[in-house]
């Protein structure tokens, strides 16, 4: 049985039917979740600063390779590889190669592995029955946290346009000092974002704001010298 049985058991754990689409397909109905409620489940069970994501261009796929951080600070990465959807709008057509790689390679952490109709491994089964209906899901911790401050920052609601990323980063640059806004850019033109932030369309303000939690997170700042703590 897994060390940490308990974590994979909450990625696992069911969705709320609210939270389940169904969409037909050939004369049958298939259920699904999108890629932000994913989003949401590795922000709940680990922390929005243990988990991260890349991609890799492929010939007609993406691979993603997503990795989490575990309560003993070991990472642990899975990968696979998602389809694009043709449609007559290409960013769309990008888009959902990134976000079906995004969900494929988080099925092999057990969430939303359910909807397929195969189950999830005994283990994870035990584990779920013995968790309480109202659970709070389980955060993992690094083995060396980042400091309160570093951590508060990336609470409240994400940015969902390219304007609103930047006014984002900015503030928390004004606030912490950290040279956020320009590590970020660096870090989208490696990626061959547009080269203003306020460009990036909703996919790359996604992998944008996931990436600047991760560095956030990164970050050792002591809670008298937080512009941030002073001002809450």
């Amino acid at each position: 049985m897994s060390q940490h049985i308990e974590i994979f058991a909450a990625l696992a754990a069911p969705f709320s039917a609210d939270e389940v689409r169904t969409r037909s397909q050939n004369g049958r109905d298939f259920q699904y979740i999108t890629a932000r409620m994913v989003m949401n489940r590795l922000d709940e069970v680990l922390g929005p600063v243990n988990w991260w994501d890349d991609y890799t261009p492929i010939e007609n796929a993406i691979v993603c390779r997503l990795t989490v951080r575990l309560p003993d600070g070991t990472t642990l990465t899975k990968c696979d590889a998602g389809g694009f959807t043709t449609t007559l709008d290409t960013s769309d057509f990008e888009k959902s190669g990134f976000s079906d790689a995004f969900k494929r390679a988080a099925v092999k952490f057990g969430v939303g592995r359910y909807l397929y109709g195969d189950g999830v491994p005994p283990s994870i089964r035990e584990a779920l029955a013995r968790r309480p209906t109202d659970a709070v899901q389980p955060q993992a911790q690094p083995a060396h946290a980042p400091s309160r401050p570093a951590m508060e920052v990336v609470n409240g609601t994400p940015p969902k346009t390219g304007k609103a990323l930047f006014a984002w980063v900015k503030e928390r640059d004004e606030k912490l000092g950290c040279e956020l806004l320009k590590s970020l850019s660096d870090w989208g033109k490696s990626q061959d974002f547009p080269a203003r932030m306020v460009q990036w369309n909703d996919e790359q303000v996604d992998r944008g704001h996931s990436e600047a939690v991760r560095r956030l997170g990164t970050l050792e700042l002591a809670p008298q010298t937080s512009a941030f703590a002073q001002h809450r």
